[in-house]
């Protein structure tokens, strides 16, 4: 029995120390060919040290033997040495028969490093020299991922999946085309190949189908497979505010209250599951609770718009407008701003008898909301109150085209019209 073989045996029982004394023994005594085995065995395991050590000897005798270069090349770009690699790779003629592997290889080096048009150049030329190899479509597929090309990504996975290569690297091909179509925003495409996958859908996987339900606002199917994700994996701390927000809007407060103190539980630490427990919270009418939840989540991220909006939605709860104002007021509003600030300004300048401050932020916040009922609901309510029968005749016929069935509301624009 040559060493080699003792050494993966020792390996195989988990003998470690064994596996080092034979190691030695293998460098010592085995030959080139029976170190040639070992090497690949090793690298498959994932003892790249030893591989690289065999390597190293053997391509020190055998300078020709162009797979050994992209192997040890293949090994410096694991062990984050980019250098080292391109130089092996370097070695590499364009008459061998290891030239398409080293271009491979390359190509994934300058992707590490975000030289994408290099690396794109690199699999281009080795798709021309062998245009039937699917993985180098694959790795194109994956270049094109990573760089943010969706459109060249997607036509890459449908080759694969024309030709019936449905997994590859341990990665399905299938997640990875619906993926693109996801953030290309064709969510029903992308919902109709996950959904292929069935229960062989991994984790994450499962997740990403579980925001695109909530996308298309299939909240049912959207509860349903983060639900899914979290009996899997309970640490998976990024789904539980995803899933407590598909059954807010599917009208399950009480559960959707009970995900984030659970998701609160695996992950103290996100401001954003805080200020929606929050919202929830005051939905239910505990405001203690709310309270709690946002005072941690300011401390958090004081300057987080999702969590300022609650706080804002808590002061109003308790009728401190002029607090809710002077805290609103504070924001900088010069750049990208939530239109739902000026909403509750306005709200607060309406209770506050302001009405020009009130009008003038209800308009602010009108380009936004207009296709909201409760929004309408509000401003028809204020232009009501200041007389401004112009403006409300125009937001009672804007309420109207959303919710036709509303005789009261109709009944009032009648009342507006027989005037005139």
């Amino acid at each position: 029995m040559s060493y080699s073989k003792e050494m993966l045996d020792a390996l195989e029982r988990g003998d470690m120390a064994d596996a080092k004394a034979f190691f030695k023994d293998v460098l010592a005594h085995d030959d080139d060919e029976t170190k040639y085995n070992l090497a690949e065995e090793l690298y498959a395991l994932g003892f790249t040290g030893q591989a690289q050590r065999l390597y190293q000897e053997l391509l020190g005798k055998y300078p020709d033997q162009d797979d050994i270069k992209t192997v040890l090349a293949d090994i410096a770009v694991s062990n984050g040495d980019a250098d080292k690699a391109l130089g092996y790779l370097a070695q590499v003629a364009p008459d061998s028969d290891a030239y398409v592997q080293a271009l491979m290889t390359s190509a994934d080096v300058y992707q590490t490093q975000g030289l994408y048009e290099v690396s794109e150049q690199k699999l281009l030329e080795a798709r021309r020299l062998a245009p039937d190899e699917p993985v180098i479509t694959f790795a194109l597929g994956e270049l094109y991922f990573d760089w943010g090309k969706d459109d060249q990504a997607a036509l890459a996975y449908a080759d694969l999946l024309r030709d019936d290569v449905t997994e590859m690297a341990g990665v399905s091909v299938q997640s990875r085309y619906a993926a693109t179509l996801a953030n290309m925003g064709q969510y029903e495409d992308a919902v109709a190949v996950y959904e292929e996958l069935g229960d062989t859908l991994d984790v994450n996987a499962a997740f990403t189908l579980g925001g695109l339900y909530a996308q298309l606002e299939d909240y049912p199917k959207a509860i349903e497979t983060l639900q899914r994700v979290i009996t899997e994996d309970d640490s998976y701390a990024n789904a539980y505010l995803p899933l407590a927000q598909a059954q807010e809007a599917d009208h399950q407060e009480e559960a959707a209250l009970t995900t984030v103190q659970a998701g609160l539980q695996v992950d103290d630490t996100n401001p954003e599951l805080y200020a929606l427990g929050a919202e929830l919270a005051l939905k239910e009418a505990d405001q203690e609770l709310a309270r709690t939840y946002l005072q941690k989540a300011r401390a958090l991220d004081p300057e987080n718009q999702t969590v300022m909006l609650a706080w804002s939605n808590l002061l109003l709860a308790e009728g401190a407008d002029e607090d809710n104002v002077a805290f609103l007021e504070a924001i900088d509003k010069s750049g990208d701003i939530d239109p739902q600030i000026y909403w509750n300004l306005a709200k607060s300048y309406d209770r506050l008898d302001d009405v020009d401050k009130a009008r003038e932020n209800y308009l602010l916040a009108f380009g936004r909301f207009q296709d909201s009922k409760d929004f309408l609901l509000d401003i028809i309510d204020f232009f009501q109150s200041t007389a401004a029968l112009p403006e409300l005749k125009a937001a009672l016929t804007r309420y109207l085209a959303l919710v036709p069935d509303d005789a009261a509301m109709q009944a009032r624009l009648d009342e507006l019209n027989a005037e005139d």
